[in-house]
């Protein structure tokens, strides 16, 4: 049914394309420069400076004003309620968050790549990039990539790219101060501060972040600390030279999981009674361009983190302390000089990330000490070539060795393994009118297992680097000057994908897939605005993932919802003053890890949320936001496997103010 229904989608696309939009001159400069949310010729979403037209992707670029505007809490919300990402907070705590999109459910972690400022967050082990590292209000624009950039952005870049950027581009000088009260005895507050001396060439930034909350399960309680600052050249002939730094202090306690019994009876409760984590991080970074001739550049990135984490478990006499250190080199040559009197623009780059990952711990009362060292080579080259105005290609490669290595580890049949991966990638995009987009493009990509995946194997092998191709086809068109639609269908074959399988006896291991995965899908949004009057959008998500040969051929890959829906209106009531409301729905799904498909299915479920953002025009500077989310209390649980369930979070609210000068 579901494979029906995304046909239909596609050749309803098709027949839209076919359709003449063409509009008067004066008519298409009103269309592209009044639609609301995102600046379509302007605004750049990847690590080379591509322009959002010239991508062949599915792309949403934020700036700091729609991040404003949209009332988000933090980034993990904005990605749900605007992006299209599945977000499972376990126990309602940002710092455990992890993101899924396209069919991955089950093993979702790791798939979709996070990038700060150049600095990749993905962990070499499997625990979720850390989303609470940048603070929403600090970020001056988010990008989202839909689907595999395994050319420019490497190993594991295989459902999407996050890419947020702090550094702003003018020198103005701001500094802002937001305070945050809700429910759940939740509390913060925000410092951020930016400007320059443009006669020198200077940008500045600082921020620091507290948030800490009860939760809303018993023993759920978070808080955390985050300072980031940064600095900047730039120079007459457009170089510029960057430092970056970052700290974080978060601390979070651990109330476990429950059985369905459990959940459906007393879903605050918890069992766990003494377990926690904390995190102590920090890092460096310098990114810079250097203009080495006309049209021509050389950009630099490169930098270091350090992360200690202490977790203790009670139930298991567990008392884990993990250190992983961090080390990257990212240098891209960019030539932009016309090729063939057709313009051009040419990249070639590599990149070097070197992770250390040392395990220091005890469980069941066995001390354990042992390290994983990783280091990743990567060559890429990669081209847009203009045919015509409205016409380009783009074609890419990209050859990467992965060196792994355990040491002090009784547990593995081998301690070194090196995986050699060549990925590629070739599309077409075509502008046959101002506000048109369509592209299609063809992707190989792949992903190396987590140190902690190939710690845990049945045979003590390790795992082979899963891989896949997908072919992406769709359409970004704005007309009537406030009307936007975006439609993508995609589908995707992988081999030797990775689960963690609990049906492998005595204990469950990860696995690579004896079969291969198979995933279709449509993604669709329609958003209209009419600045200080009203706006709406619905956005509609449909795929299909299953196994397509060995013991579990024809049966759905565990966790994924075949459909997702997410609607939202706004009114302003006065220019000041926009009330805002929301719908979710997320169809029933498997449990994870029933990969046989033979366990009651996780129910379907809606939520509703709503919130007003206030912007009095006689107190400039001033902005107030109020949020309630899950309004009726809907008791649900969005991560859940075969023996354990973490009930989603029940009514929330949060009431932020904020003063800018």
């Amino acid at each position: 049914m579901t494979t029906k229904l995304i046909a239909a989608a596609l050749a309803g696309l098709a027949g839209t394309l076919i359709a003449d939009q063409a509009q008067p001159e004066d008519d298409k400069a009103s269309s592209t420069n009044e639609v609301a949310t995102l600046e379509p010729i302007t605004v750049y979403a990847s690590r080379i400076d591509d322009e959002k037209d010239a991508m062949p992707a599915s792309v949403a670029v934020f700036t700091a004003e729609d991040i404003e505007a949209s009332g988000a809490r933090d980034l993990p919300e904005l990605l749900k309620k605007k992006a299209g990402i599945d977000v499972h907070a376990l126990n309602g705590n940002p710092i455990l968050t992890t993101l899924a999109a396209r069919g991955f459910g089950d093993n979702a972690f790791g798939r979709i790549k996070v990038v700060i400022d150049g600095e990749e967050l993905n962990n070499v082990d499997m625990s979720a990039p850390n989303l609470t590292r940048i603070p929403l209000g600090s970020a001056s624009r988010v990008e989202v990539i839909h689907g595999p950039s395994p050319v420019l952005y490497g190993d594991g870049a295989i459902a999407g790219i996050v890419n947020i950027t702090t550094k702003s581009d003018d020198y103005e000088r701001k500094t802002k101060i937001t305070g945050k009260a809700g429910s759940q005895n939740t509390f913060g507050a925000n410092f951020q501060t930016k400007g320059g001396i443009e006669e020198e060439g200077i940008q500045y930034g600082a921020s620091y972040d507290y948030l800490s909350s009860d939760g809303y399960r018993e023993r759920s309680a978070y808080r955390t600390h985050t300072a980031n600052a940064r600095l900047r050249k730039n120079f007459d002939n457009g170089s510029s030279v960057g430092v970056s730094a970052n700290y974080q202090n978060a601390f979070y306690e651990l109330p476990g999981s429950l059985t369905r019994d459990q959940w459906k009876n007393g879903r605050k409760v918890s069992y766990e009674r003494d377990d926690w984590s904390r995190i102590w991080s920090y890092g460096f970074g310098i990114d810079s361009k250097l203009k080495i001739a006309e049209d021509q550049w050389l950009h630099i990135d490169a930098g270091f983190s350090h992360q200690y984490r202490h977790a203790k478990y009670e139930s298991s006499l567990s008392d884990l302390e993990y250190d992983a250190y961090c080390w990257h080199l990212s240098p891209r040559y960019i030539n932009e000089m016309s090729l063939f009197d057709h313009e051009n623009k040419f990249t070639a780059g590599f990149d070097f990330r070197y992770d250390r990952y040392c395990e220091d711990h005890v469980s069941f009362g066995y001390p354990t000490k042992r390290h994983f060292d990783r280091a990743r080579y990567a060559l890429f080259l990669h081209d847009e070539f203009y045919l015509t105005e409205e016409l380009s290609v783009i074609a890419g490669a990209r050859v990467e060795r992965i060196d792994n290595t355990w040491s002090r580890y009784e547990g593995l049949a081998e301690n070194d393994d090196t995986d050699w991966m060549a990925d590629c990638e070739l599309g077409l995009v075509y502008r046959p009118t101002d506000g048109l987009r369509t592209y299609v493009k063809g992707s190989r990509f792949h992903r190396s297992a987590f140190c902690d995946e190939l710690s845990y194997t049945r045979d003590g092998k390790f795992l082979k680097p899963e891989t896949g191709t997908e072919i992406d086809i769709g359409a970004e068109w704005e007309f009537l000057k406030e009307f936007k639609f975006d439609v993508n269908g995609y589908g995707s074959i992988m081999e030797d994908e990775i689960f963690y399988n609990p049906s492998i006896k005595p204990w469950g291991y990860n696995a690579n897939s004896p079969a291969k995965t198979r995933r279709i899908g449509l993604d669709t949004v329609l958003t209209w605005k009419r600045d200080k009057v009203a706006e709406a959008s619905i956005r509609y998500g449909a795929v299909h993932a299953d196994f397509g040969s060995g013991a579990y051929h024809g049966k759905d890959v565990p966790y994924v919802p075949n459909h997702r829906v997410r609607a939202e209106v706004g009114f302003w009531i006065i220019d000041d003053l926009e009330i805002k409301g929301g719908y979710s729905y997320t169809s029933s799904q498997y449990l994870s890890g029933d990969y046989a498909n033979e366990y009651e299915k996780l129910n379907a479920y809606s939520l509703f949320d709503i919130g007003a953002v206030y912007k009095p025009s006689w107190a400039k500077g001033w902005t107030a936001t109020f949020v309630v989310d899950n309004l009726f209390d809907k008791n649900y649980c969005d991560y859940a496997g075969v023996e354990y369930y973490y009930p989603g979070n029940g009514r929330s609210f949060l009431f932020t103010l904020s003063y800018e000068f």
